[in-house]
């Protein structure tokens, strides 16, 4: 006889970790949580830096990769997927963005009633656990006591502080805040680190929630299928690690939060998605859902480097032989230095296009070079160059282009067929294009061009838009932001797969709660998104009022700057 639990919450990442930790938080709800990797209790996932040795680790990650895409020089792209409770919250690059308000005002245009900025802006503030007391993290639009930590990096690197210098000598405007409602200029990150570790939803969320009698996690369980009574969804199946099957129900709702490559996969091997293709994998279509698997997208990276002068100070030694040793040591003995440093420390918002309401370039940097041609060779085995090296990343933070995946087959081991499509539409490799220009510019500022001996990515003999094309498409990467494959939007839109209240269209009792919601992607990183997803998801099962904004009292011009700036804000 099935288990029976009020809810069963599929996925333990940053919103269904999030959403499973709220709706056990009244005691009221029997809840089960699946998960389908291990425990966060690792040394590689609390320390920083672990996340470049996990990301295409399949202990860690689940092995995701593109099929040939055609802007990429055919290459297959990885897309890591975390493998471990908290989901990608405990395998990213622990970046803390929230993205421009536009982004949220666009997915309540196209259909997603109740997503708007205004409408959200609480809800970042409730999930944030702010460490700053700097002036400028104090403002309402800042939070602390939630479970998405949100502190200043502890000791920025010298050649970080430069690109920031060069950023603003390159003509940007210098910026302490990206999470003001619209990230513009050079700065520093804010990150998911606390006492020199990872912070992460598993540690923030979960951990906590898991004390309470009312949370079952089950990890390292693989969910084959959600079984449907007539149109509700009421039983979920599963494997566990040994094989064996085991299956429970649900008495209100099964909330689905696998992310966007692994929702849309078990939507399908349930028979809910695009019925000729259902049939085509010999699955019994339940519900016909045309938008499932469509809407893909994914932000293009053109990691490009630079040689630095002997001397010059980087971290490419503390990641080569005897230096790893060094590094590890000192931080199991400090929680300090290399090993500390999360996947990037410089950032940077711009435009390509003036008549755009958003910075549509997000730039990043960090004070180290890989072995990109190695890796490229091996697949597996990435080691930082024998030489100084600095790196800038750019990618274009709302991309046209648009991606699908489908079954390969009815297995539910076998991972889904995604074609991401990057750099599909002509206006993307423009932009990338002007981004990339962007960063040669910045390395070329007084702040950096002392410390640089040569820029080695792209070359500096490749100068057309052709030939910069041609390079980008040998070295483009995923930026680990796979949204949009169960698009929300209005019932009536033939291509959404739930509505603004994340309930599944044709099917009782089951919503999808994670970033294949999006409807579009966000101007940045997407896990403070997702974390918000995973919160207001929560309210909206169990019939709650949203947070209230916070009010605070101003007046004339600072009032008008306020509204102007955040619009979520009430003044009194």
């Amino acid at each position: 006889m099935d288990e029976v639990f009020d809810y069963i919450v599929i996925g333990a990442g940053s919103a269904g970790g999030t959403l499973a930790a709220r709706l056990s938080e009244s005691g009221q709800h029997k809840v089960l949580l699946l998960e389908g990797g291990a425990s966060h209790k690792d040394l590689l996932v609390s320390m920083p830096s672990g996340w470049g040795q996990m990301i295409n680790n399949p202990r860690y990650s689940w092995g995701h990769e593109t099929e040939p895409e055609l802007h990429a020089a055919s290459r297959r792209i990885s897309l890591p997927r975390g493998k471990r409770l908290g989901g990608s919250s405990s395998i990213n690059g622990m970046i803390y963005i929230r993205g421009d308000r536009v982004d949220y005002d666009s997915w309540a245009e196209q259909g997603a009633t109740g997503w708007s900025y205004e409408e959200l802006l609480p809800y970042f503030v409730r999930t944030q656990d702010q460490q700053s007391d700097e002036e400028a993290f104090t403002k309402p639009w800042h939070g602390r006591g939630g479970p998405l930590t949100a502190s200043n990096l502890k000791n920025p690197h010298p050649v970080s502080l430069a690109m920031v210098k060069a950023a603003v000598q390159a003509g940007m405007p210098e910026c302490t805040d990206f999470n003001n409602g619209h990230p513009d200029g050079a700065g520093l990150f804010q990150v998911n680190l606390k006492n020199g570790q990872r912070s992460s939803v598993a540690r923030n969320a979960i951990e906590p929630a898991m004390q309470r009698g009312n949370l079952d996690v089950r990890m390292q369980v693989l969910v084959t299928r959600i079984g449907l009574d007539g149109q509700r969804a009421t039983t979920v199946h599963w494997k566990d690690k040994a094989g064996g099957s085991h299956s429970a129900r649900a008495n209100q709702e099964i909330l689905l939060c696998a992310g966007a490559l692994q929702s849309p996969q078990l939507l399908m091997l349930s028979g809910i998605g695009p019925a000729e293709h259902l049939r085509e994998m010999g699955i019994e279509v339940k519900v016909d859902l045309p938008g499932v698997g469509a809407n893909l997208q994914d932000h293009a990276i053109a990691p490009m480097s630079w040689r630095m002068k002997v001397g010059t100070p980087s971290l490419n030694q503390s990641f080569r032989g005897m230096g790893i040793g060094a590094s590890l040591i000192k931080y199991l003995l400090t929680r300090q230095g290399a090993m500390a440093m999360p996947a990037s420390e410089f950032a940077a918002w711009f435009s390509s296009d003036p008549s755009l309401p958003y910075n549509d370039i997000q730039l990043h940097g960090l004070p180290v070079t890989g072995d990109i041609e190695g890796y490229m060779q091996s697949g597996k085995n990435y080691r930082t160059e024998a030489f100084p090296g600095m790196t800038l990343a750019p990618y274009q933070v709302r991309p046209y282009s648009r991606g699908v995946l489908k079954l390969k087959s009815s297995k539910p081991e076998e991972l889904a067929s995604v074609r991401m499509n990057f750099l599909h539409d002509e206006r993307d490799r423009k932009a990338l294009l002007y981004g990339v220009r962007m960063a040669s510019k910045i390395a070329q500022q007084p702040a950096l061009v002392g410390l640089i001996e040569t820029q080695t990515r792209p070359t500096p003999n490749l100068q057309s838009d052709e030939e910069l094309l041609d390079w980008i498409g040998m070295y483009l990467g995923s930026g680990h932001h796979a949204s949009g494959s169960c698009r929300m939007g209005q019932p009536h839109d033939a291509m959404t797969v739930v509505t603004p209240d994340l309930k599944v269209k044709g099917v009782q009792g089951l919503r999808v709660i994670d970033a294949s919601v999006m409807p579009h992607l966000v101007s940045g990183n997407t896990n403070a998104a997702s974390v918000v997803i995973g919160d207001k998801g929560a309210d909206l099962v169990l019939g709650l009022l949203p947070p209230a904004p916070k009010q605070w009292k101003v007046s004339g011009l600072m009032a008008a700057t306020v509204l102007s700036s955040m619009g979520a804000a009430e003044v009194v």
